[in-house]
């Protein structure tokens, strides 16, 4: 499969940065580049989620609306996929 970055696909480039099995698989997967994934950690880092931080630098009512918002898009594409299963 071909990996291609999702951040690079967003700016309009190509974003192919490598292969994983099954090679003969010549369809897409997403991952994230080297260059934008140093960018998201700079960017957690300046929010207060650093790695091994996990939620210091930010105030109890910002982690509960990422947790609610987390959980309602969990539920959410739960729902969807439950109608395409036909459930």
């Amino acid at each position: 499969m071909t990996v291609v970055c999702s951040w690079c696909r967003h700016e309009g480039l190509a974003g192919v940065f490598g292969e994983k099995a099954p090679f003969e698989d010549r369809r897409e997967t997403h991952g994230i580049c080297p260059s934008h994934r140093i960018q998201v950690r700079n960017g957690w880092s300046e929010t207060g989620f650093a790695r091994g931080n996990g939620i210091q630098g930010t105030t109890a009512q910002e982690v509960s609306g990422y947790v609610v918002r987390s959980a309602a898009h969990l539920l959410s594409g739960l729902r969807n996929l439950s109608r395409k299963a036909g459930l």
